[in-house]
C-alpha cells in the first residue's frame, strides 16, 4: 500500500516524517541509507506526483530528486523546505544575545525578557517567511535561465572546487562532460542542483563580506536594526556590540545580492569590475537605492495571483538585469574613490531622479524602440503595461553614472549633458553597435567577458565624444532641447566630416554583409569608433 501511495497520480507528494523513499534508478538501496524502507521506495523516474515537498529531512536522495525534476517533476531539496526553521532558530539565537547584553546591564530584567520575547513570535515568523519567499522565488528565476546561464554555473562550480570550497561528487552536481553534455541539448541545472548552487553562493559571499570593510559602513546600521524586531530596534548601540554583528549584516546582504542577482554574480562581478567585496557590496547597496529596486520589486510580487507567472518572472529578470548593470557601474566607483554607501547614493541618486521623467524624450529614436519593445514583451507574457514600461526604462538609466560625472566635471545640467550624450550615439551609431554586441551569445565565458569589456569601451567612447562635444559648444545651454543638442552634434562632427564619414562606411558594410553581427565584426565597428573618439 505504502508503495502504491508513493507511485500514485497525486498533485502534491508531502513528506513529514523521518525516512527516505525515494532514490534514483542508478542507486541501490543501502544509497538510501534507510533498511528500514527499502521494501518500499522507488525511484523519482518512478513517480506520478507534480509537486514533492520535504517536510522531513533527506526524504529523497539528491540524485532522486534529480531524476524527478529531469522527468517533468517540481521540487526543491529538503534544506530549502526546512529552511524556516534554522531561520527561526538564527533569529532566536541573535535576540537573546542581544537581549542578555540588556540583561547584563541592568536594564531589562529575566521577567521582563521573557513575554518580550513571545510578544514578538509574529513579527519572526513575517520576517522567517518573507525570506523563504524570496528564497525560493530565486530558485524559481534560476530555474527559468538555467539552460542560458548552465556555462557561467559551471565556471562558478570549477572556481569553488578548485579552492576546496565544494565537492561536486558529495553534493551531487555534475562533472564537466556531463554539464557540456546539457549543453548540447539545451538543458540547465535542475532545480535541486540550483538549490545546492544558491546555497554554496551565499556561504562563499558571506565568507567574503564578514573578511572585508563593507560592514563597518555606518549605512549598514539599518539592516542591522531592521534585522531585529521592533521592539528591539531601539536598542542600536547595543546592537553594535553584538558579538556576531557583522555575521548579521553580512547575512542579510548576501541572501538579498544572491537571490536578486544569481549566485556566480558576486564572482562574475567582481572580476568584471576589477573591484573587491568591499567595492561590491556597496556599489550593489547603492544601486538597490538609486534605481529604486526595492519598490519596484515589491510592486511585481503584490502581483501574485493576479497575472500569469512568466509575466512576474519577466519583471523581476529585467529588474536584476538592471541591477547587476548599476552595481557594476558603482562599484567600479566605490573602488576607486572609497566612498561609502551614502557617497554613492548623494552623488548619483539625484542624477537618476531628474532623468528618470524625461528619460523618453532624452533617448535616441534607436533607444526609445528598443524600451518600447521591451515593454511589450513584458506585457505579452502577462504583465501590467504601466509597470512594464516603468521596468523597461531602467536599463537606461543605468547610464546615468557616466551623465552625472559628466555634468558634475564641466558644472552642466545633466539634462542637457544627456541630450548630447543620446544625440551623439544616434549620430554616430553607438546605440545601434551597442544592442549588437548585447545580443551577442556565443562562446564561453571568456567571449562575453570579451564583448562586455567592447560594450565598456563604447560607452566611454561615447562619454569621450560627449565631453568633446561640450567643450566645443562652450556653452551649457547647448542640449536644453533636442534641437539644439542635434544642432551642437551636427557642428562638432562637421570637423571630423571624413572620420564620421568613415566610421558609417564600415557600419553600412557590416550590416549588409552576410551573417549577423559577430565579435569580429564589433571590433571592425569599434576600432572606427575609436578614431573618431
Amino acid at each position: 500500500m505504502l508503495n502504491a501511495i508513493l507511485k500514485s497520480r497525486v498533485e502534491l507528494l508531502y513528506f513529514g516524517g523521518v525516512g527516505c523513499y525515494i532514490k534514483s534508478r542508478a542507486q541501490g538501496n543501502a544509497d538510501a541509507g534507510d533498511k528500514a524502507n527499502d521494501a518500499i521506495r522507488v525511484n523519482g523516474a518512478e513517480l506520478r506526483a507534480k509537486v514533492i515537498s520535504e517536510g522531513a529531512n533527506l526524504a529523497v536522495t539528491q540524485a532522486g530528486r534529480i531524476e524527478f525534476a529531469q522527468s517533468g517533476g517540481r521540487l526543491n531539496t529538503d534544506a530549502i523546505d526546512n529552511s524556516a526553521g534554522v531561520d527561526s532558530s538564527d533569529h532566536e539565537v541573535n535576540i537573546k544575545i542581544l537581549t542578555g547584553l540588556l540583561e547584563r546591564d541592568r536594564r531589562l530584567t529575566r521577567d521582563q525578557r521573557n513575554p518580550l520575547l513571545a510578544s514578538m513570535t509574529d513579527e519572526v515568523a513575517a520576517h522567517v517567511l518573507q525570506h523563504n519567499y524570496a528564497q525560493t522565488l530565486a530558485l524559481s528565476l534560476l530555474e527559468s535561465e538555467a539552460a542560458a546561464e548552465l556555462d557561467p554555473h559551471a565556471v562558478f562550480i570549477d572556481t569553488l572546487e578548485a579552492e576546496g570550497k565544494l565537492d561536486r561528487r558529495v553534493e551531487g552536481l555534475p562533472d564537466a562532460a556531463s554539464i557540456a553534455e546539457r549543453g548540447k541539448s539545451g538543458r540547465g541545472l535542475t532545480r535541486p542542483e540550483l538549490a545546492v548552487l544558491l546555497a554554496y553562493g551565499k556561504l562563499d559571499l558571506k565568507d567574503d563580506i564578514v573578511a572585508s570593510d563593507a560592514p563597518d559602513d555606518a549605512y549598514f546600521d539599518q539592516t542591522l536594526q531592521a534585522y531585529f524586531p521592533a521592539p528591539l530596534q531601539q536598542y542600536l548601540g547595543d546592537m553594535r556590540k553584538h558579538r556576531l554583528n557583522r555575521e548579521i549584516i553580512a547575512t542579510v546582504l548576501a541572501n538579498d545580492m544572491v537571490n536578486m542577482c544569481g549566485p556566480s554574480f558576486p564572482r562574475r562581478l567582481r572580476q568584471a569590475a576589477a573591484c573587491d567585496a568591499t567595492a561590491l557590496v556597496k556599489g550593489f547597496t547603492a544601486a538597490r537605492v538609486t534605481l529604486g529596486i526595492d519598490d519596484f520589486w515589491a510592486q511585481v510580487s503584490a502581483l501574485d495571483g493576479a497575472v500569469p507567472a512568466a509575466g512576474q518572472h519577466a519583471l523581476y529578470r529585467a529588474l536584476a538585469y538592471a541591477l547587476r548593470s548599476q552595481t557594476y557601474w558603482l562599484a567600479r566607483r566605490a573602488m576607486a574613490s572609497l566612498t561609502t554607501v551614502q557617497g554613492l547614493i548623494a552623488d548619483y541618486g539625484d542624477a537618476v531622479k531628474l532623468l528618470a521623467p524625461a528619460m523618453g524624450t532624452l533617448m535616441s529614436a534607436f533607444d526609445r524602440r528598443e524600451v518600447e519593445r521591451r515593454a511589450a514583451r513584458f506585457v505579452s507574457a502577462g504583465a501590467p503595461a504601466a509597470l512594464s514600461e516603468s521596468v523597461a526604462m531602467l536599463q537606461p538609466l543605468t547610464l546615468t553614472s557616466d551623465l552625472a560625472d559628466l555634468a558634475r566635471a564641466e558644472s552642466w545640467p545633466i539634462q542637457n549633458v544627456a541630450r548630447l550624450y543620446h544625440q551623439a550615439g544616434d549620430t554616430f551609431g553607438f546605440d545601434k553597435l551597442r544592442f549588437a554586441a548585447g545580443q551577442f551569445t556565443g562562446g564561453d565565458a571568456f567571449d562575453r567577458l570579451a564583448v562586455r569589456r567592447l560594450i565598456e569601451e563604447m560607452l566611454g567612447k561615447q562619454a569621450d565624444i560627449t565631453r568633446a562635444i561640450m567643450a566645443f559648444t562652450a556653452s551649457d545651454q547647448a542640449g536644453e532641447d533636442a534641437a539644439t543638442a542635434k544642432a551642437a552634434v551636427t557642428s562638432w562632427a562637421s570637423l571630423h566630416d571624413e572620420r564620421v564619414r568613415s566610421l558609417r562606411r564600415v557600419v553600412e558594410t557590416i550590416e549588409h554583409s552576410a551573417g549577423g553581427w559577430s565579435f569580429a565584426k564589433l571590433t571592425i565597428a569599434n576600432a572606427a569608433l575609436r578614431q573618431l573618439a
